[in-house]
């Protein structure tokens, strides 16, 4: 008992002839050609606003409305500026590395005379005995100029 490619009107229990199969078959195909061509026909007879209004209302995001634009602007200024404040910071560096930068970077103040200078000696000055950062001129009166601070 074979009931290939029967419908439902079709579907007792005699036996059915291969010529028969073939028509209800051809019968079943022609009926799925039609309705998919009744369906392509409404596809290409709405518009694309009439389709980008149905992906609204079932909550879809493939529509960009005027709000995430102002998103997206803010987004690339906000990218325009991180990308500049690096130019600048490249510059600044580069400038530094080429003796072109700013004289006082890299400085620090000396405990006694607080003049910025490139180079201090860590010493002990006084009966405290913490450490200092004196500049050459403070270290000289400092240490007497003995490196190692002994007087004698």
């Amino acid at each position: 008992n074979m009931n290939l490619g029967c419908t439902e009107s079709d579907s007792d229990d005699k036996e059915q002839s291969p010529n028969n199969i073939g028509s209800v078959l051809e019968s079943d195909v022609d009926d799925i050609e039609e309705s998919l061509t009744s369906m392509c026909s409404d596809v290409r007879s709405m518009k694309v606003s009439d389709i980008a209004d149905e992906i609204r209302k079932e909550g879809g995001t493939y529509a960009q409305d005027d709000s995430s634009s102002s998103e997206s602007d803010a987004i690339t200024d906000a990218k325009a500026r991180r990308k500049a404040e690096k130019k600048r910071k490249k510059a600044e560096r580069r400038a530094q590395r080429e003796g072109r930068g700013d004289p006082t970077a890299g400085q620090k103040q000396c405990t006694l005379c607080a003049k910025s200078v490139n180079l201090l000696i860590r010493c002990q000055h006084d009966k405290s005995g913490e450490w200092a950062m004196v500049c050459g001129k403070c270290w000289n009166g400092v240490s007497g100029g003995v490196v190692d601070g002994d007087d004698s």
